[in-house]
């Protein structure tokens, strides 16, 4: 029989010979490693932009409400209290948002689901609701 009739073994495209196999899974893992810190990392700046924006619109939202009882007729000074009330509410909560790292934020979430189930569904679904009006209002 010829030698070119005998049948070649398999060969690789690439010499892999002198890997070692613990030193190929450790560049592996390494790789995975600095992906995920990567895409976490990429998540967090979003998220921050997110807050970002989300804090000046709740600080919009505190000038309104200051304008709305700045111009009460005096008549209505019970409603100029509770609306005076609701403005500083919502600073708080502005500057709350603003002073907070999306990790506290995150665990802070944690816990009020695990505290509270039905609040967390209902801001939620408010949450998606005011989302879908807000991207309705962009493409318009």
């Amino acid at each position: 029989m010829a030698k070119q009739d005998q049948p070649r073994e398999p060969t690789l495209p690439i010499d892999a010979s002198d890997w070692d196999g613990d030193d190929a899974a450790r560049q592996a893992s390494t790789l995975f490693d600095s992906l995920i810190d990567f895409a976490r990392g990429r998540l967090i700046s979003l998220v921050e932009d997110a807050r970002d924006s989300l804090v000046g619109q709740v600080r919009g939202l505190k000038e309104l409400t200051d304008l709305v009882a700045d111009n009460l007729p005096g008549a209505a000074s019970p409603v100029q209290g509770l609306v005076g009330s609701a403005a500083g509410s919502i600073e708080t909560i502005a500057d709350a948002l603003a002073a907070k790292s999306v990790e506290e934020l995150v665990e802070d979430g944690r816990a009020l689901v695990r505290a509270q189930p039905a609040a967390a569904v209902g801001i939620a679904i408010a949450i998606g609701f005011l989302a879908g009006r807000m991207l309705k209002a962009a493409r318009d």
